[in-house]
């Protein structure tokens, strides 16, 4: 804690330039209005203003990075809104401060950063080494667990090895004769996802043979491009999907196990995001030593990947698999997102929440540098 009556100035970086930049547009604005105000002081701030030669981003992304670095503000480009937070989303647009300006000078110090990026530039432990490099406490997870969690590839052979169950799959990069066999020999039906996105922006499901190709395409329109660029094909699982996040530093725990059940073909960008697309129940309806089984996975590959504050592990139970899907180190973070929801059930109001995440960066802060 900050001494005095001081109020700790908390930075939440949210915007991006990821296919999830809405997404965390919205949950900035929540954060914002949730961390107890006698406590905190939140600055909304845009990593985008650090990525104006950034040559992975389009020129229209170029071009709103340094509108907002020489503080003319961001239009966010006009498309279709997840239903349910264009108002959240279109206020911290107008709220939103460049980083450059905050963290990279000495002008007014931010400290503390609650990070709230997903996927690209956020999710995959970047903008965690920028932050270690300057110095500034963050919440959640370090480079390492950050990398290695959004590289679903990488992040799947350290579940194996910690004896987790894992889908079946091929990596694959490109849409090459060699890498169709390779896909095809996962069978049908199958489920094609990118490596290195989240939100399952560019991820499906496919029945035909004749599909497969298509969806492998579409896919790497959400990889960053070049070489290092790849899709996975994996087995598509029957079962109940379920996802439990962790919580806590030295003490780990388990929240309660949420069932999703989605109207869509799976839980995708829409069922996730639009209001009335999905049903998430929390506590799941499930036998007691099943719900023991998923929060023990959970909090395996947890320690697995190194993560540290926070988690969310999704699985499949199909009745005899429990099968981890994928580790989330920055899951959602409005106050109806999975790990919210999943708090509330444990008796942890959103912003004790996030004034618990907050409170373990300063502490994890100052243990290094004792």
């Amino acid at each position: 804690m900050v001494s005095g009556t001081k109020r700790i100035r908390v930075g939440v970086l949210t915007g991006g330039a990821s296919a999830e930049r809405d997404i965390s547009l919205a949950a900035g604005a929540q954060i914002a209005a949730s961390l107890p105000e006698d406590r905190y002081e939140v600055v909304l701030l845009d990593p985008l203003a650090f990525m104006a030669r950034n040559a992975s981003l389009s020129e229209e992304q170029r071009e709103r990075a340094r509108r907002l670095a020489s503080g003319g503000g961001v239009l966010e480009p006009s498309h279709q809104l997840p239903r349910g937070l264009e108002s959240q989303i279109e206020s911290a647009s107008r709220a939103l401060v460049p980083a450059t300006r905050v963290i990279a000078n000495d002008g007014a110090p931010i400290d503390v950063v609650l990070i709230a990026l997903f996927g690209t530039w956020g999710e995959d432990g970047r903008i965690q080494g920028l932050l270690d490099t300057l110095g500034v406490p963050y919440t959640g997870s370090g480079v390492l667990a950050s990398a290695l969690a959004m590289d679903k590839v990488m992040a799947k052979r350290v579940l194996a090895a910690a004896g987790l169950d894992v889908p079946r799959g091929a990596v694959v990069r490109g849409t090459a004769a060699a890498d169709l066999e390779a896909a095809r020999a996962v069978g049908l039906p199958a489920f094609v996802k990118p490596v290195a996105n989240g939100s399952s922006v560019g991820a499906s499901i496919v029945e035909r043979a004749v599909d497969l190709e298509p969806a492998i395409a579409n896919a790497f329109r959400y990889e960053p491009p070049g070489p290092e660029a790849r899709v996975l094909v994996e087995e598509r699982i029957s079962g109940r999907e379920l996802t439990v996040a962790v919580i806590g530093t030295d003490e780990l725990q388990a929240l309660p196990v949420i069932e999703i059940k989605t109207k869509r073909a799976f839980f995708d960008y829409s069922a996730k995001y639009d209001a009335g697309e999905s049903e998430e129940i929390c506590p799941a309806d499930l036998p007691a030593d099943v719900a023991q089984r998923a929060q023990d996975i959970a909090i395996r590959a947890h320690e697995a990947l190194g993560c540290r504050g926070m988690s969310r592990t999704d699985l499949l139970w199909s009745g005899d698999r429990m099968v981890a899907l994928e580790v989330n180190t920055i899951p959602g973070m409005t106050q109806n997102s999975l790990l919210p929801k999943a708090a509330r059930a444990a008796g942890i109001d959103f912003g004790d929440l996030l004034a618990r995440f907050v409170d373990w960066a300063l502490e994890d802060a100052r243990r290094r540098r004792r």
